[in-house]
């Protein structure tokens, strides 16, 4: 994803489809965690590998202005904070918070709303709002549902091309 991004800065385009990463458990993806210490020696002449965490938040940085998007979900603030930075978190431009406790909530919005929730309810926040909105949540749609919406964006896209 982060040389799609790399080529699609290069190339000004704007043709490409949007793309969607979708991270489902960010604790358990080790190696997309923020460095401990960003002090890497490498002798002279030796290429670095590239680096997985540095490669994410150039997607989360980067991507949307070409048309990557990055949706992700993870269990706890302190997994979150383990990932990102407080500037790698503002580059999600929307948050869903479930029930937690008041300074979570306030860490991640700025708000302790998140922590007066009650069982089914959830909320939505935007910074360019800047306020949460609550709403409740549904399970998942049937296949069927989700076969069908795909039969129409895919009809849409070969109408307007």
């Amino acid at each position: 994803m982060a040389r799609e991004i790399d080529r699609r800065q290069k190339t000004h385009e704007g043709e490409d489809p949007p793309l969607f990463l979708f991270l489902y458990g960010l604790q358990r993806f080790r190696e997309l965690r923020k460095p401990e210490d960003d002090f890497s020696f490498s002798r002279r002449g030796e290429e670095a590998a590239a680096n997985p965490a540095k490669q994410f938040v150039t997607i989360l940085r980067e991507g949307p202005a070409v048309g990557v998007h990055t949706v992700v979900w993870c269990d706890t603030l302190n997994n979150v904070q383990r990932a990102f930075e407080r500037q790698g978190l503002r580059d999600f431009e929307m948050r869903v918070l479930f029930q937690m406790s008041a300074a979570d909530s306030s860490n991640l919005i700025d708000s302790p709303a998140a922590g007066k929730l009650g069982l089914y309810r959830a909320l939505f926040y935007s910074e360019e709002k800047g306020q949460p909105e609550k709403f409740r949540p549904y399970g998942l749609p049937e296949d069927s549902w989700l076969d069908w919406v795909k039969e129409q964006l895919q009809g849409k896209r070969t109408l307007t091309v």
